[in-house]
């Protein structure tokens, strides 16, 4: 038997960042989806997905063009056939999580590691690094499919741990783990707007970029600093302002957060970190206006509770939140949040 697993991730600091090419500050969390293969003799892998309560048969091999949209298990298979892993024989593949679908914390993600780590486990002749595997995941994910999400899902799931991650040249740097940063995962019931969110979000980024490029052509996102925000405010249609403004102010927000955790190393203020957080939502929820009403309901709740900042995790549209507070209070935060209709609440720790 083959046995492989994959994390779900979080992202602290750079949501709708890194499809712009700017750094994130992601971490791999302790919910695991979890690939358990044993050989038959069928010519076709067999999947029990046991969340799902379903079953299904996936050829040995499949045209690109017979690839169904959002059918990652199918564009895994091209992708890595593209790099010669090649399956000649079949498996019963059993498929089994505690991280929650369409959610924002990357299940999806999760999904194409652990198959691509046991396609390469059962099928490669080489040994593959785990950037590899990222690069590969997101292929197979974002590239395969056209759509607008960045790397940030797959290096962080991946390579583990607590980074910061830098889309545009792959590249990462491990951070130091703080030693007091409580965090609560809420998944909040609400479906998740995946595609559609992450469309407009980078299409009216890029779309500003472009306008303020015709007066300033040398200006981008990497180098604005935070006086081109208002400098460019009446040149800009209110509804590309806003993206424009919210591109600019997170990306400061990550780097501020960065010198942060470069600087103290473990003995980081939480105090310090929750401030940053909360400016950081402040720009999903007015300007991507990611987070519907009904999760800022529970935000609410959780601060009043004793949380200290709270921030939608992923695209948004719905999915999950995380909250920083003391873990002294982090059992009237939950009890508070379930009261007030959250789906599940529960501490979360970074990976591995």
């Amino acid at each position: 038997m083959i046995r492989v697993n994959a994390p779900a991730r979080i992202c602290l600091f750079g949501d709708h960042q890194d499809y712009l090419g700017l750094p994130v500050i992601a971490a791999s969390i302790d919910r695991y989806l979890t690939l358990e293969a044993v050989r038959h003799d069928e010519k076709a892998f067999v999947f029990e997905l046991n969340d799902l309560r379903q079953t299904r048969q996936l050829p040995l091999s499949i045209k690109a063009a017979d690839v169904e949209v959002g059918d990652f298990l199918a564009s895994s298979l091209v992708v890595l056939a593209r790099k010669g892993i090649l399956p000649d024989h079949g498996y019963r593949i059993s498929i089994q999580s505690d991280i929650p679908v369409n959610a924002g914390i990357s299940s999806s993600s999760a999904l194409i590691i652990a198959w691509m780590r046991f396609l390469i486990q059962a099928f490669g002749s080489e040994k593959i690094d785990r950037q590899q595997l990222a690069d590969w995941a997101n292929e197979a994910e974002v590239e395969f499919f056209g759509d607008p999400g960045g790397l940030m899902d797959h290096y962080s799931i991946a390579l583990e741990d607590l980074r910061v991650i830098y889309p545009s040249s792959k590249t990462t740097a491990l951070l130091s783990r703080p030693d007091d940063l409580p965090l609560i995962l809420v998944e909040s019931g609400i479906a998740k707007q995946t595609v559609g969110v992450l469309s407009l979000a980078k299409k009216h980024a890029l779309e500003a970029l472009e306008h303020v490029q015709q007066v300033v052509p040398e200006l981008n996102y990497h180098n604005a600093q935070s006086e081109d925000i208002k400098r460019f405010e009446s040149f800009l249609p209110p509804e590309l302002f806003v993206y424009w403004e919210a591109a600019i102010a997170n990306h400061h927000i990550t780097q501020a957060a960065l010198k942060l955790m470069q600087s103290s190393n473990t003995q980081l203020s939480r105090t310090e970190v929750a401030a940053l957080i909360a400016q950081h939502q402040h720009f999903l929820e007015t300007a991507i206006q990611n987070t519907p009403e009904a999760m800022k309901a529970q935000m609410q709740v959780a601060l009043k509770a004793g949380g200290e900042a709270v921030k939608v995790i992923g695209s948004g549209g719905g999915g999950c939140f995380f909250v920083v507070s003391s873990e002294e209070v982090q059992p009237q935060i939950i009890k508070k949040l379930l009261d007030a209709g959250a789906a599940a609440a529960y501490p979360i720790h970074f990976t591995p």
